[in-house]
């Protein structure tokens, strides 16, 4: 009889283990359902960040072109203005 008793123990141990696992997991699931979103939006503003760095490489570059020719545009005029 003492032997069905521990067993009964070790049984409703198990299953209060089962439980306890289940109900963890369930949470497991949720935060990683949270963290899979958060990483969709940071994966969507890495691209958008991305995206407006090229923007401004381009725009830099294009800036840099007009500087220059301006720049020699000036030096143009200058050397025009010292041979009058």
């Amino acid at each position: 009889m003492e032997t069905l008793s521990v067993l009964e123990k070790k049984v409703v141990s198990l299953i209060d283990t089962i439980r306890q696992l289940k109900a963890e997991n369930a949470r497991l699931i949720d935060v990683n359902t949270q963290l899979e979103t958060k990483l969709t939006m940071m994966q969507g503003a890495v691209r958008d960040d991305a995206k407006r760095v090229e923007e401004l490489d381009q725009e830099k570059e294009l800036t840099k072109m007009v500087v220059e020719d301006l720049i020699k545009s000036i030096d143009s005029l200058v050397e025009s203005e010292n041979k009058l």
